[in-house]
């Protein structure tokens, strides 16, 4: 049975990780955003600080000195136009998958290649959280 899919108004989240992005450059990997079943989480859902705290639960890994740094935000509309005007289109849709943990979580199910992931990563609007030692 097919998920329900998300609307194209709503924006979405991806935790942004230490693996992957380095803060000091604001900019990230291509892994931020390649392959397929792409985890995101609906703010239309849960709001930037409660989807933190989900992702430091389920992200952080202090054995590996991984840790999450912060989001990046997108519209789903503009997530569909970039994949729709890229060198070799493709059609992108944004799937219900909320979990026990998360209720906002969805899901990007087709393959999203390097080049399209870096495409993605220029539109992310980033928010960083805020901790102690940055107040």
């Amino acid at each position: 049975m097919p998920r329900p899919l998300c609307p194209p108004e709503e924006n979405v989240l991806r935790a942004l990780h230490t693996a992957f992005w380095d803060k000091s450059y604001h900019r990230g990997t291509s892994e931020v955003f390649k392959g397929t079943n792409i985890s995101v989480s609906r703010l239309a859902i849960l709001n930037l600080s409660e989807l933190f705290r989900i992702f430091h639960l389920e992200l952080d890994s202090p054995p590996h000195n991984r840790h999450v740094v912060g989001g990046g935000e997108i519209n789903i509309g503009r997530l569909q136009q970039i994949a729709r005007d890229f060198q070799n289109p493709i059609e992108i849709t944004v799937e219900e998958a909320p979990t026990e943990i998360n209720p906002a979580h969805a899901e990007i199910p087709q393959n999203i290649t390097r080049g399209l992931a870096r495409q993605i990563i220029a539109a992310l609007i980033i928010h960083y959280e805020q901790t102690e030692e940055d107040a």
